[in-house]
């Protein structure tokens, strides 16, 4: 019974860290921060992420905006979100409308070493559309890889 309470006490120990290390939030890849995200009706914008090798998945993409966050938004603002390389180049992987309070899964994918998308207006013959944000730490699209949701 003795062995079975320090198990018990030990793992609780250890939970916390085996919780950390099984959830990875990668920023995107960029030789500095901010990174400016300017989307408009005439103009894409891009994104990638780096994974560390050895990763185990999956990575999900996802949008995180504390409440108040600045980010302009006008026309038809919804944002298609597609597949620069893997399994499926070209393939339409979400859409969303950015916004400030929100945390927003866009998709989730088998991790690869590099992971890249395109950020489009999704109506650009709908008039002029605008999506425009900064990444900066703990705003902006990160790929969670791992179990996140512990």
């Amino acid at each position: 019974m003795q062995f079975a309470t320090a198990a018990a006490t030990l793992l609780a120990l250890a939970a916390p860290s085996l919780v950390s290390a099984a959830c990875l939030e990668q920023p995107p890849s960029a030789l500095g921060f901010p990174i400016n995200y300017d989307i408009t009706s005439s103009r894409s914008d891009a994104v990638s992420f780096q994974i560390p090798p050895n990763s185990v998945g999956p990575c999900q993409l996802v949008a995180k905006f504390p409440a108040g966050y600045p980010i302009v938004s006008t026309g038809d603002d919804l944002v298609n979100v597609t597949a620069l390389d893997g399994p499926a180049p070209g393939a339409l992987v979400g859409a969303l409308r950015f916004r400030a309070g929100t945390t927003t899964v866009i998709n989730s994918f088998a991790c690869r070493d590099v992971m890249a998308y395109e950020l489009a207006i999704a109506n650009p013959t709908e008039g002029w559309s605008e999506v425009k944000f900064s990444e900066i730490q703990g705003a902006g699209l990160f790929m969670e890889v791992g179990d996140c949701s512990i």
